[in-house]
């Protein structure tokens, strides 16, 4: 029997069968760092036999025997889960994930969808509220959208499909009363009253035999054609319209971005080879996506159903049916993706989760800034750019300073130039630094005006290994005044994380790390230390951690 195992290199007694029934992988099985080998055992043609991680082709090695197809893997960042396909003895292509850490692949998945979720909402609300006047269309199939979006509406499939299904199977339906006429002989269900009516007609049949079964009312007389009322369910309701429509707006749309991506793959001259395979890559799968939509449209439920002229709106149906609830939230995550919002922060793929926590850091923060600080509008302007007749926004996040008021301002990206280079004599005395996100205080004393910020995507023991980022910054960071004496420019360095600690003891020195990092006392102590931002904390509890970092900020 053909079967799939995996196994770290040179070490193939550890081998773990994957397909066609999966063996949970060890915990800790697969590493970052690691090189893999796949073996395909037990099949004809090992030369034609091929196989893709996440749709990209994996390098084939040497056979080790005439029935047996070897593939070598080295991982990276994987998410916790990847999708592996291969193909053999022209059998078709089998597909299944493999779940290299089931804790990881939930976190990333959910965390990963739920940043770009909060991006796109946060860059809505603070587009809205600045000065910034132009729309954002929806649904062009302009410029190709960036990857992750397309992860986010990807991630949004499998359950659209699902709920799609289940409205398929038990449909919500409208009585509708309508009239026919038929043969008096096929009437026997006919009221007296539909009966008197039918009269009408004119066309009479009399009773020929000697005793009458008709009631003495009607003396022996009959209709030849009655006109009756039947009731009978419709499936032509305005949420199944709506629903129809939208699932027929999405596939095209995916069909031109799959056009528009396997186009842009093939243009060698302006891209780089992994950007070249990564257009390949969601080339295909947008084709799929949209494949996926157009077999849903084929379900027995939109087979009699026009088209609806506008876009769906929240209704009694959409609110107190369960799978139509869903949906209509399906609706709303849709249209978050296919909105034409850029920036070089959301070209990024599942794998790169960590790099786009930095941008969802500081536009929660931002947001929540704006909410309870007052941030006047013309200042957001700052983060976005347009350009005439493209229908899109693009996020200029890099770089920017955003006053918040009360001489506090927050800039992303910040570069730092050597100290003897900047205008204001603040500055790196080593080399250029970019800390993720910083604010600048108003300083009345040698403590320093910055309170720097470092987005790290990293849980537990990671955390130790990301604190000389934060060192650094503290260090390295002076101003200097006009007589070039130097002090420190750095009030206050934290890193930001999802991490949430266990703080047991109110004492921080019996506190092990990395939770002494986020214990209150040593913060206040030290300046120095980690705050928690996890995607998917309400704007309340953001607020109350900016709080806690601008406490150093007290003192302006």
């Amino acid at each position: 029997m053909t079967a799939l195992f995996v196994y770290p290199k040179r070490k193939r007694n550890e081998s773990v069968q994957v397909w066609p029934e999966a063996s949970p992988l060890p915990a800790g099985f697969i590493q970052e760092t690691g090189t893999y080998l796949f073996e395909l055992s037990k099949i004809d043609d090992v030369f034609s036999a091929e196989m893709f991680i996440d749709d990209v082709p994996l390098e084939a090695l040497r056979p080790l025997d005439q029935s047996t197809a070897l593939w070598q893997w080295t991982p990276g960042f994987h998410a916790g889960s990847v999708e592996a396909s291969f193909s053999y003895d022209k059998k078709g292509v089998h597909r299944f994930e493999l779940v290299t850490d089931p804790d990881l692949r939930k976190l990333s998945r959910d965390q990963f969808d739920t940043m770009v979720q909060e991006i796109l909402e946060d860059t809505f609300a603070l587009f809205t509220l600045s000065s910034f006047k132009t729309g954002i269309a929806r649904g062009s199939a302009g410029p190709v959208p960036p990857i992750a979006r397309l992860e986010f509406l990807y991630s949004r499939l499998e359950q659209l499909s699902h709920v799609i299904k289940s409205i398929n199977r038990n449909p919500r339906r409208v009585l509708k009363r309508q009239e026919i006429t038929q043969p008096y002989y096929k009437a026997s269900r006919a009221t007296g009253p539909e009966i008197i009516k039918s009269f009408r007609s004119g066309n009479i049949r009399r009773e020929t035999g000697k005793y009458s079964r008709l009631p003495r009312n009607l003396k022996g007389c009959l209709p030849a054609q009655i006109t009756r009322g039947v009731t009978h369910s419709a499936l032509v309701i305005r949420e199944h319209r709506e629903i129809k429509t939208c699932l027929k707006n999405w596939a095209c749309w995916l069909k031109s971005i799959s056009e528009l991506l396997r186009k842009s793959s093939r243009n060698k001259g302006d891209m780089d080879q992994e950007s070249q395979q990564m257009s390949s890559v969601w080339a295909r799968r947008t084709n799929g996506m949209s494949r996926i939509l157009y077999e849903l449209l084929s379900l027995p439920l939109f087979q009699e159903i026009p088209d609806a002229p506008g876009k769906p709106e929240l209704s009694s149906i959409y609110r107190n049916v369960p799978t139509y609830r869903q949906f209509f939230q399906i609706y709303r995550d849709f249209n978050l993706g296919l909105a034409n919002i850029f920036g070089d922060f959301l070209q990024m793929p599942l794998a790169r989760t960590f790099d786009l926590y930095e941008l969802w850091c500081f536009l929660r923060l931002l947001r929540v800034a704006q909410q309870n600080l007052g941030v006047q509008p013309h200042e957001l302007n700052k983060l976005f750019s347009y350009i005439p007749g493209s229908g899109s926004v693009t996020i200029e996040a890099e770089a920017v300073i955003i006053p918040l008021g009360n001489g506090i301002a927050l800039s992303f990206q910040r570069r730092f130039k050597e100290y003897w280079i900047e205008n204001n004599g603040t500055g790196s005395f080593s080399r250029h630094m970019i800390p993720d996100i910083t604010f600048i205080t108003p300083s009345t004393n040698e403590d320093g005006k910055l309170i720097v910020l470092d987005a790290k995507y990293r849980i537990d023991n990671n955390l130790n290994a990301a604190l000389a980022s934060i060192h650094m910054y503290r260090d390295a960071l002076v101003s200097a005044d006009d007589q070039e004496k130097l002090s420190g420019a750095v009030r206050a360095a934290y890193l930001l994380s999802p991490h949430i600690p266990e703080l047991s003891h109110t004492d921080w020195k019996q506190t092990s790390m990395p939770g002494r990092l986020f214990h209150p006392g040593y913060r206040d102590t030290f300046r120095f230390g980690a705050a928690t931002l996890k995607p998917g904390m309400a704007l309340t509890e953001i607020w109350q951690t900016l709080q806690t970092i601008l406490h150093d900020a007290q003192a302006a």
